[in-house]
């Protein structure tokens, strides 16, 4: 249901969008050019970066492979399949998924 919901908010963003360029010379030529923020509801931005404790980058090996739906097994299966070795920060395509590929770190979410 969650890809649903947001493919259904971003499309309301994009068709708003859409109904304030019906009169671009007042709307969005004028004092309402706010109005582009609503394109923002369409952006769903997949990437994956790293942070030390005083929030600068902190290059480490990230996994970034194919998803793989792990409900209901047993034990500790591994989330993702055919993976790749990247150096963060990373972009992430739909339908993929990445990890911390050692143990070094600690993820805050996962």
């Amino acid at each position: 249901r969650r890809c649903v919901q947001e493919t259904e908010v971003g499309m309301a963003g994009i068709i708003t969008l859409l109904h304030s360029c019906l009169d671009m010379a007042n709307i969005m030529h004028g004092k309402y050019h706010w109005t582009l923020y609503y394109l923002g509801l369409a952006m769903y931005p997949r990437m994956l970066f790293t942070l030390d404790e005083n929030i600068q980058h902190l290059p480490i090996s990230v996994r970034v492979g194919t998803a793989v739906d792990i409900v209901g097994q047993a034990g500790q299966p591994k989330k993702i399949t055919g993976f790749q070795t990247h150096t963060s920060p990373v972009l992430i395509s739909f339908g993929e998924r990445a990890e911390i590929a050692t143990e070094e770190y600690i993820p805050i979410a996962d």
